[in-house]
């Protein structure tokens, strides 16, 4: 490592992933700054959906209680045939790990604001309105240079830059290309005061004549998407008489006034590489996901959480730098499920040819009458297995609350070991945790923490500092070497 370095993390982009991760970082005490070419926020909405995941990451870094006093709780999602059948029902599953509503709509410039505010908040410094001409790495850190003439330095790197993102142009990653390329135009309004949104849930529309997406978002908002078809002229598409003659089915001239309508071309891409040397990307640099599901913002967010921790331990001489080999490792099956499940729902909504669409409606609306035509939520894959994930595991843990109190704000940012008894927290393995700093609880103290135990068919439970299920099984046992080499005290 060089003797000095400006900060122990630098991130490219201040959106809602990059602030997210700086948020994170600084709250473990990590010398983090931000660099965006901006000065401010985009002040429209893009991502308008999180899940109960997400809650938990603000709520990791303290922002949760207030943010959810802005959001509505998302009572679900109807997929309708052109003359508006419902053809499959999405609901929500009621109970979820976190505690929190399995899924909620809010307004981005809102969360993205507190967001940043609270990084810095934090201890998190920046420098806006500059971009970044170019990165070297040397070895032994990342040099970054600003188009004002001026540069930092940093032991690591992430470029949290969006779907164009320099970094990752900067590296020359290529994207895995999912063949799913559509433009759609979406339109967010400004419901007038006194107006029922047009839908109280969210609808795919699947008409081949124009596929059609209506999202809620809190009052006054109201989102809808129209794909654009052959024959579409981009420009002409987002002009307001167009745009108010394609809501007409909806609503009346005057309920609403538009405050964005722009085309949007969605994609499926995976970056094949998340890290090269000292150099990372998260978020839309790393992949983007067609928002049929809503979770593009989520991915990259869940990035964040995942690589936080690691990155703490690595710039803390605490774990080796090859910690950092399992974020790819274990984020890209996530993010292969969610985009190939979004993918595979875009394409059954953007179904265009009559004959086409006629056959899929009548298949869905025969499983409909026979029973199906039902389903909770989409939620993401278990982590597979690894070094920091026994076979069997990486699932989210249980949230229970003791006392009024989340667990994961009683745990703080370190390893759990969760077991039935406090006997079951001595010997070598027991010993091994503590020695990390991990927080050893027993469900006989409290009680509460039996449902963690539960979820995981398991008398003891290793639960990792982004609170996937690391080892569950009868006894405390002393990692495998994989892990002892990633872990060591």
């Amino acid at each position: 490592m060089a003797d000095t370095v400006d900060h122990d993390v630098v991130i490219i982009g201040f959106g809602p992933v990059g602030s997210t991760l700086a948020a994170l970082l600084a709250l473990r005490g990590v010398a983090v700054h931000v660099i965006d070419r901006d000065t401010d926020i985009h002040p429209l909405p893009r991502a308008v959906h999180f899940d109960q995941e997400i809650m938990r990451v603000l709520q990791e870094v303290g922002i949760a209680e207030e943010l959810s006093m802005a959001t509505i709780v998302n009572p679900g999602m109807d997929f309708l045939t052109a003359d508006r059948r419902v053809l499959l029902s999405m609901r929500p599953d009621g109970a979820t790990p976190s505690g929190w509503p399995a899924s909620m709509f809010f307004h981005q410039p809102d969360l993205e604001r507190r967001l940043r505010d609270r990084a810095v908040e934090l201890g998190a410094t920046t420098t806006l309105g500059v971009a970044v001409t170019e990165l070297i790495d040397r070895g032994d850190h990342v040099a970054v240079s600003l188009a004002d003439g001026t540069s930092v330095t940093a032991s690591y790197v992430v470029g949290c830059d969006g779907a164009r993102s320099t970094v990752r142009k900067q590296l020359g990653i290529e994207m895995h290309d999912l063949q799913f390329e559509e433009p759609w135009l979406v339109v967010d309004l400004v419901l007038r005061p006194g107006v029922e949104p047009p839908a109280p849930l969210a609808l795919q529309v699947c008409d081949p004549a124009r596929p059609t997406t209506l999202v809620p978002m809190p009052a006054p908002r109201f989102r809808f998407e129209f794909m654009l078809i052959d024959g579409d002229d981009p420009e002409a598409i987002q002009q307001p008489d167009t745009v108010r003659s394609m809501l007409a089915g909806w609503m009346e001239p005057d309920d609403a006034a538009v405050e964005r309508a722009a085309v949007y071309t969605f994609h499926g891409l995976i970056a094949a590489e998340w890290r090269r040397g000292r150099v990372l990307l998260a978020g839309d640099a790393a992949h983007q996901t067609p928002p049929f599901l809503g979770q593009g913002m989520c991915a990259g967010i869940r990035d964040a959480a995942n690589l936080a921790w690691k990155l703490h331990r690595v710039v803390r001489d605490v774990s080796p730098d090859a910690l950092l080999d399992t974020y790819q490792a274990e984020r890209v099956p996530h993010v292969e499920d969610l985009v190939g499940a979004a993918v595979g729902f875009g394409r059954l909504i953007c179904t265009t040819d009559p004959a086409v669409a006629a056959q899929r409606d009548a298949d869905m609306l025969a499983a409909r009458a026979a029973g199906g035509g039902h389903v909770g939520s989409i939620a993401a894959a278990a982590l597979t297995s690894g070094p920091l994930v026994t076979v069997g595991c990486g699932q989210q843990s249980q949230q229970p609350t003791v006392d009024g109190t989340r667990l994961d704000d009683l745990v703080g940012g370190r390893f759990a070991v969760v077991a039935r008894s406090s006997a079951l927290l001595t010997g070598e393995g027991a010993d091994w945790w503590r020695a990390r700093g991990a927080a050893l609880l027993d469900a006989v103290t409290t009680p509460e923490l039996a449902s963690v135990l539960d979820a995981a068919h398991a008398d003891v439970v290793v639960v990792r500092p982004d609170r996937y299920v690391l080892h569950a099984g009868d006894a405390v046992a002393v990692p495998d070497t994989a892990a002892r080499d990633l872990l060591p005290a």
